[in-house]
């Protein structure tokens, strides 16, 4: 920082105070006489006035001219005295005409005889305004910079995230500058090849090939893919490049697309028209619905189970329609997905729209999302006759009967009815909880009967602990 020191005092007292300012304003932009109080008496203008309204200034506090933040320094500038200590420059922000203010440079001179101080001062608004540059300036090349960062980031992103082997080639050198992660099962460790020379990955016999055709490509001859075989792999591939062009520098995009790549789906459009043509032939019946049962869309197989005359008859009608049970079904299958996620092995019957015998079928289901849209999916399979053979009756049926019919004689006809009854209850009771997955609620709704009803009968012959609670289904 630039110093000023005071000069003798003995010297300053037969200088004019007023001519010392006008000639130091020859040298500076500003200078201010200011009494011993801190008031500015005069004002005088350098070569280059600051502004044209510095005459405002005088008669006022130097103090309450700038800014709360510039005060202290101009109390330390008001404090120099004739102890002949240098006083230094002191930057301030000086009020002109009580509005905008200036970045001043000030330092002041004693002058013992008239007990006044000359402050003298030079502009820096150029040199803050060349400042505020280089800010901004900073300011900009940090927003390019993360620009350019996101760019990048991208730019990575989008060619790791491409299914296709694709490798960035020095057109001058032939070596290898990036390789995207698609590329990691033709050639191997992706670290290891990046700086090594491309044709180095297929066979000597084919190096003269391979450079002859990146050649051609770099001078922008428009050609044909090249086939050749991976050393790495020993597998048939096919070599294609385009020439992109960075600043003065040219380089090769190369992909590699193995020839046993035409056996595979390429694309995720290629998958899903293959699963969509899979499903559409699959034995078993396939349908995707809504949560609330509306068929969305359907295979052919399930089209000959509901033996309907076309599919466009299955679209957008419920599922129940064609179940069994029908609501209690449907029911079923869509409260278990809901709850669970899925659902499988439901036994039900499938009923066709010729009035033909329903078909013994078991249910799986599985809920998924699609995009905003909750759907279900649903395989229906045919059972066959041997799983639809009713199973055998319980020991202690048969054994119940006899037991029955041995009390003729022995107790009245309605007691042995009423005995009668409770078995074929608890038979029913013990099938429904069966069909319907032990879920109670379904259970008394197949049965006719209220879920308090149910639970009565259900601890009644032992099916349920007695302490169970009613509210809860299994």
């Amino acid at each position: 920082m630039t110093k000023i020191y005071n000069p003798d005092s003995t010297k300053l007292n037969t200088v004019d105070i007023d001519l010392a300012a006008e000639l130091l304003a020859l040298s500076v932009d500003l200078v201010l006489i200011v009494s011993s109080s801190g008031v500015i008496e005069k004002v005088i203008n350098g070569s280059k006035p600051i502004s044209n309204n510095t005459n405002w200034l005088a008669g006022k506090k130097w103090l309450d001219t700038v800014a709360i933040d510039s005060q202290p320094k101009v109390n330390a500038l008001l404090k120099t005295r004739e102890d002949h200590e240098e006083q230094k420059w002191r930057q301030v922000n000086q009020e002109i005409d009580g509005t905008a203010s200036l970045p001043i440079q000030y330092s002041t001179i004693f002058f013992p005889s008239n007990n006044k101080l000359i402050a003298i001062g030079k502009d820096l608004s150029g040199i803050s305004t060349l400042q505020q540059k280089l800010v901004e300036s900073q300011q900009e090349i940090e927003r390019e910079y993360a620009n350019l960062h996101a760019i990048q980031h991208r730019y990575l992103q989008l060619f790791n995230s491409i299914d296709q082997a694709y490798l960035i080639v020095d057109s001058q050198t032939l070596k290898i500058i990036e390789v995207n992660k698609s590329a990691g099962f033709l050639v191997g460790d992706l670290k290891k090849i990046q700086g090594k020379l491309f044709v180095n990955l297929f066979p000597a016999k084919d190096h003269e090939a391979i450079q002859s055709y990146l050649l051609e490509s770099k001078s922008g001859i428009l050609q044909s893919s090249i086939q050749t075989t991976l050393e790495h792999l020993k597998e048939n591939v096919e070599v294609s490049s385009a020439l992109l062009r960075e600043g003065n520098q040219n380089v090769c995009l190369v992909s590699i697309k193995p020839k046993s790549q035409a056996t595979h789906p390429g694309t995720a459009n290629e998958q899903a028209l293959l699963l969509s043509q899979a499903l559409e032939d699959f034995q078993d019946g396939f349908i995707v619905c809504s949560t609330n049962g509306v068929i969305l869309t359907s295979n052919n197989t399930f089209v000959s189970m509901s033996q309907s005359t076309q599919k466009e008859s299955i679209l957008g009608k419920s599922l129940e329609i064609w179940l069994g049970r029908a609501s209690i079904d449907l029911k079923i299958l869509l409260g278990t997905v809901r709850e669970y996620g899925s659902i499988k092995d439901y036994a039900s019957t499938i009923t066709a729209d010729d009035g033909s015998s329903p078909l013994d079928v078991r249910i799986s289901a599985v809920g998924f999302n699609s995009g905003k849209l909750s759907l279900v999916a649903i395989g229906i399979h045919q059972a066959s006759k041997a799983s639809n053979q009713p199973a055998d009756k319980p020991d202690n049926l048969g054994k119940n009967a006899k037991e029955l019919t041995q009390l003729v004689g022995k107790v009245p006809l309605k007691q042995i009815v009423t005995e009668t009854t409770d078995i074929i209850e608890k038979l029913c009771i013990l099938a429904a909880l069966d069909l319907t997955m032990s879920n109670r609620a379904s259970a008394a709704e197949l049965l006719g009967l209220s879920r308090q009803g149910l639970y009565i009968k259900m601890r009644r012959f032992g099916i349920v602990d007695s302490n169970a609670n009613d509210d809860i289904d299994a």
